[in-house]
């Protein structure tokens, strides 16, 4: 960074700014003095993210960045779930698909819903670990570790056992779409956002199970 402020007096010119702003969206800096830049902290990441103070400690500080990276924005979602209080004054049942480190379960709970049955679906232990020790409420939690796994045959034993499902959420993996993505933008068809469609399997499977038991 010093160097493509060296020898800059007053304004840097358009090419130095485009490459300071690169390097901090890369590294997620911020400026603290002239000229001095530092990176955010895990923690104050989570809090940008809306997540509950120290939500990932435990893991090593490469795997909070990236756990926090790939995770919901708790207030955007918050604000989308919020119509679902008065809907569901006694609780709710979820399935929540590529949960990753529980963006979704942290919304509800920032609102006062309570979540009765969860199914929580992610591949990643770590992130399994991370929202298994937040895990504090009342309700109960499920982990299962592959969306691949996840049949007609499995999703009625649970839809018998609760009811059915209220809500069904999940961000699938993005690698294949982002444009920071430089090598394999492969759109839906990339190994990893091509689990979208697994997604979309799952989810009319629930409307099929359900439309048969109501």
């Amino acid at each position: 960074m010093l160097k493509l402020l060296q020898g800059c007096d007053g304004i840097p010119p358009e090419r130095v700014q485009r490459a300071v702003i690169h390097e901090c969206r890369k590294w997620n800096l911020l400026w603290v003095g002239k000229n001095k830049v530092a990176p955010l902290e895990p923690g104050e990441v989570e809090i940008l993210m809306g997540f509950p103070k120290d939500h990932t400690r435990g893991v090593s500080r490469t795997d909070r960045y990236k756990s926090i990276g790939n995770a919901f924005q708790i207030h955007t979602v918050a604000y989308h779930f919020s119509v679902l209080r008065d809907k569901f004054p006694n609780g709710i049942n979820v399935l929540s698909l590529f949960s990753g480190i529980g963006g979704a379960e942290v919304a509800l709970h920032s609102l006062g819903i309570r979540m009765k049955n969860v199914v929580s679906v992610e591949i990643s232990e770590l992130n399994r670990n991370i929202v298994q020790c937040w895990w504090e409420q009342t309700g109960k939690l499920i982990h299962l570790a592959d969306v691949k796994e996840l049949d007609a045959e499995r999703l009625k034993q649970f839809i018998y056992s609760f009811g059915g499902f209220d809500l069904v959420v999940g961000g699938s993996p993005c690698n294949n779409l982002t444009g920071s993505n430089r090598y394999h933008r492969d759109g839906l068809e990339g190994k990893e956002s091509s689990l979208f469609f697994h997604y979309c399997r799952i989810l009319d499977l629930v409307k099929s199970i359900m439309a048969g038991i109501l």
